[in-house]
């Protein structure tokens, strides 16, 4: 399959390509070295995402995340463009996290211990309470989008993407729109993204690194169109999830209590955003963890 970039080319005269890391929801993923900072990632927005996009407010976004530092944030340098073979290509410049993502872990372990879970699901809610101390929705909480740094004995988990798959067009790609869907709170399928639509996904999360499920069943197999799949997902949570504690008796009901406000379908009975979730995981931790 033929790459936008190969090793060893120059962009900009800035960064260097060092090898290709993969293809996420709208771009491809490379290594690359700044000719002063050292190890960094580029993603190269691919071109259908970008005539679907108003390009100018991804830029306007990306400046806003770039100032948006934190240990458990992927750090955001700079957007920009090059030229290559006469077509112009846009670029979102990241920091470079050595480890995996979330999603890579659960495939392996299907569920993690308890307090590793815990201790993951802290960090993402570190990142998330100072995204919305600065009014800054994430859109697209899910194990994809979270990192996993393992320079210390403990992984350190990393928010990354934010709302940047959000805005593609993904009406021709039904498994892409499953995975994320299944995070989605119920208001985000009305476009509707609140800082408690983040706490509803962080939720989920939560819950399917304790449990190894989701909280609500889907039958995504027989699916065949990408209205189908919302349908299927409200269908399915007319139902009340079941507490964590019943796939795992070492949970403490404590935590069945605060996770499943956090799936609130009714936003009033929802955590209000991610220092609301964070405080009352650490109240408990202090005393019951």
């Amino acid at each position: 399959m033929i790459r936008i970039l190969e090793r060893g080319d120059s962009i900009n005269n800035t960064y260097t390509v060092k090898f290709f890391i993969g293809e996420g929801a709208f771009g491809e993923v490379y290594r690359v070295k700044h000719k002063f900072l050292g190890l960094q990632v580029l993603k190269i927005l691919k071109s259908e995402y970008v005539s679907n996009t108003d390009i100018d407010t991804i830029i306007k976004e990306a400046l806003i995340l770039s100032k948006l530092t934190h240990e458990n944030i992927v750090r955001v340098f700079e957007t920009n463009s090059f030229k290559k073979d006469s077509q112009t290509y846009y670029y979102i410049a990241m920091e470079f996290i050595s480890g995996e993502s979330l999603s890579d872990l659960l495939k392996r372990e299907i569920k993690l211990p308890f307090h590793q879970a815990l201790n993951i699901q802290i960090d993402l809610l570190k990142g998330l309470s100072k995204a919305h101390s600065s009014s800054v929705i994430h859109r697209d909480i899910n194990p994809d989008n979270i990192l996993l740094c393992y320079n210390q004995k403990e992984p350190k988990a990393l928010l990354s993407d934010f709302g940047l798959a959000q805005k593609i067009n993904i009406s021709k790609n039904i498994s892409s729109a499953a995975g994320r869907y299944l995070y989605f709170a119920p208001e985000c399928f009305s476009d509707i993204y609140l800082h408690t639509s983040d706490v509803f996904s962080a939720g989920i999360v939560f819950y399917k690194m304790l449990t190894g499920s989701y909280p609500w069943e889907v039958d995504l197999k027989s699916i065949k169109e990408i209205h189908d799949i919302e349908k299927n997902i409200i269908v399915s949570r007319k139902k009340k999830p079941l507490p964590p504690s019943v796939f795992n008796q070492n949970i403490p009901k404590e935590v069945d209590h605060l996770l499943l406000k956090s799936l609130e379908l009714n936003i009033e009975k929802r955590f209000v955003n991610g220092s609301e979730f964070l405080n009352a995981i650490n109240e408990i931790n202090q005393t019951k963890l």
